[in-house]
């Protein structure tokens, strides 16, 4: 995977990464940017959006409205990071560059983040054009483009057209010894397969490998609720009561809900009634949920309905 450099950026930890980027705003507003770039790949490899955000941010508000001749894709590659953040008048610069480049981008992991952040909001013929561009591109854009086919409502392809090109990328990316690109096609694939639990285990496995915190508990709380659809309480207990570990260890509010709404659910079918009204209130206790209120405000009806027949 071409990112940019000579280096190796997975090999630094990501405060170096952030640090050589603030010296660089200091005096070479380029070279800032061009680190901005060169580690995108590192940042979402890892799960750390966050701190790509915080450093696209620090450049942008430094550049402006301007797009440094040369560095075009570049520009795109900070607006797509501080995408929540940035001005519109920077938002519309970096459109101009997707609809200005007639050839495939420069950076493999720019057609992968244009579309995931930017693909969803756009028109599909503009996805496809910006997809056939880049199938002239190493190995592993490639793959990302195949990925990105299958993603939903990213293009016009149907259910089995986008499972396709999802396993088509799985099995690029094995190739390519990428366990993030593999994590991705199995995590869209997932969505889109009848029995979706094999590839869920997977999903989760790479995850775990990663250190991707907030997925691997999104992911366990998918399994749990897949196995307690099949009466497998036990191993449900088990991905939900391990998803509520890893959320309150890391801070992850919303995983902390949903595994707690999960954990009443099954203790509900279980029998456990005590048990699944206080995983309840802990979740009515958290602020700033409606959705996760909302849920367990329902499951706590459907309790007590249950207490009510019994």
């Amino acid at each position: 995977m071409n990112l940019g450099g000579s280096g190796d950026p997975h090999s630094l930890e990501a405060d170096q990464v952030v640090s050589a980027i603030e010296r660089a705003c200091e005096s070479d507003l380029r070279t800032a940017l061009r680190l901005v770039a060169r580690y995108s790949a590192y940042w979402w490899s890892h799960g750390l959006q966050d701190e790509a955000a915080a450093a696209a941010e620090r450049v942008l508000s430094m550049l402006g409205r301007t797009v440094p001749v040369g560095l075009d894709e570049e520009y795109l590659l900070a607006v797509i990071h501080g995408a929540a953040s940035a001005e519109q008048e920077q938002v519309e610069l970096a459109q101009q560059v997707v609809l200005t480049t007639t050839g495939p981008f420069r950076y493999s992991v720019t057609v992968l983040l244009w579309s995931l952040v930017f693909g969803p909001f756009e028109p599909a013929d503009v996805v496809e054009d910006v997809l056939e561009r880049n199938e002239s591109g190493d190995a592993w854009t490639r793959a990302a483009v195949e990925l990105c086919r299958g993603y939903p409502a990213l293009t016009r392809a149907t259910p089995g057209d986008a499972a396709q090109a999802l396993r088509t990328a799985l099995g690029r990316f094995r190739m390519l010894e990428d366990r993030w690109g593999m994590f991705l096609a199995l995590n869209a694939l997932r969505h889109v397969v009848d029995e979706p639990l094999d590839v869920t285990t997977e999903a989760l496995e790479l995850a775990e490998h990663l250190c991707l915190a907030e997925e691997t508990g999104l992911l366990l709380c998918e399994r749990a609720e897949l196995y307690r659809r099949l009466g497998k309480l036990e191993d449900a207990h088990a991905d939900f009561s391990r998803a509520l570990s890893i959320g309150e260890h890391a801070d992850l509010v919303e995983t902390v809900a949903a595994a707690r709404v999960g954990l009443a659910r099954t203790a509900r079918v279980s029998g456990n009634l005590p048990a699944a009204r206080a995983h309840l209130s802990a979740v009515l206790a958290i602020p700033h949920l409606d959705i996760a209120h909302q849920e367990a405000l329902h499951e706590l009806s459907v309790l007590n309905a249950s207490e009510a027949s019994a």
